[in-house]
């Protein structure tokens, strides 16, 4: 097999230099992305507006589920169903920011197999701006929920910034958009 001069360049130009720093690692801004650090679990644990169990983060607007051993999470071993048991809820977390600089929010997204409601509708919220996803969650189950990951961009205002997942259902009280994985970093 020949290789051509320019796919000889292009592979040259992907060798670092000696001496040269390596590119830097984006280091995810929020504490406890994937939601493994909190209290102990089995399949889930509904959890209130103000509870802070979930190290790092906070529950918002109403009742949501972390859950453990009920479906396959997207990274480690938890996730978040936004619709508790029941209840229509959120997390956040605040976390330092550059007023200017954007940021980029990335996500895992599924939805609760189990419920009536097929279609999951959740909003993201930072810096005073928001956006709206939607999953399908149609013929997905417990062992292959379809995570799918999303990603969204906002410029900080402040400092501290505020970052809100939550979900804009109203109906399938119990069965609601699914997240996991969550981080933020500095474009």
């Amino acid at each position: 097999m020949r290789t051509t001069l320019p796919a000889l360049f292009l592979a040259l130009l992907a060798v670092p230099l000696p001496g040269a720093p390596a590119p830097k690692k984006k280091v995810n801004l929020l504490v406890n992305g994937s939601f493994e650090q909190g209290p102990p679990l089995g399949n889930w644990l509904p959890l209130n507006p103000g509870s802070k169990v979930i190290t790092g983060w906070v529950v918002t607007r109403g009742q949501i589920d972390l859950v453990g051993t009920h479906w396959t999470a997207a990274e480690g071993k938890r996730s978040i169903d936004l619709h508790g048991s029941p209840g229509f809820g959120g997390v956040s977390q605040t976390f330092a920011t550059t007023p200017n600089k954007t940021y980029v929010v990335t996500f895992m997204l599924a939805g609760n197999p189990d419920g009536t409601v097929p279609k999951k509708t959740m909003g993201v919220s930072a810096a005073g701006k928001s956006a709206t996803f939607t999953f399908d969650a149609t013929g997905k189950t417990h062992k292959a929920p379809g995570w799918k990951k999303q990603t969204w961009r906002f410029t900080a205002t402040e400092k501290k910034t505020t970052l809100e997942l939550y979900t804009l259902m109203k109906n399938d009280n119990s069965c609601g958009p699914l997240i996991d994985d969550v981080s933020v970093v500095e474009e």
